[in-house]
């Protein structure tokens, strides 16, 4: 198994995530990735945000490289892999 960090992105904000999750493989990182990003976009709806909402999860590797990029205002559409 391997660690994989879910930092946020908001502009030029970045929130890392320190600990990380351990995943089997690159396919339960992007579910993991896009049903995070799901639960801020249905957040940015109750708060009447989500217009505005411009944040989006970058998964780095134990290395640090950002391996994949979901933005939460496109959970629907094309996941981008780095």
């Amino acid at each position: 198994m391997r660690r994989y960090f879910f930092h946020l992105r908001d502009g030029d904000t970045l929130v890392q995530d320190e600990e990380g999750q351990e995943f089997s493989d690159l396919e339960a990182v992007r579910l993991e990735a896009t049903a995070s990003a799901r639960e801020i976009l249905s957040e940015a709806a109750r708060t009447g945000t989500a217009g505005s909402l411009h944040l989006q999860i970058e998964v780095a590797d134990e290395a640090g490289r950002t391996i994949l990029t979901v933005p939460a205002g496109r959970v629907t559409g094309t996941v981008s892999q780095s």
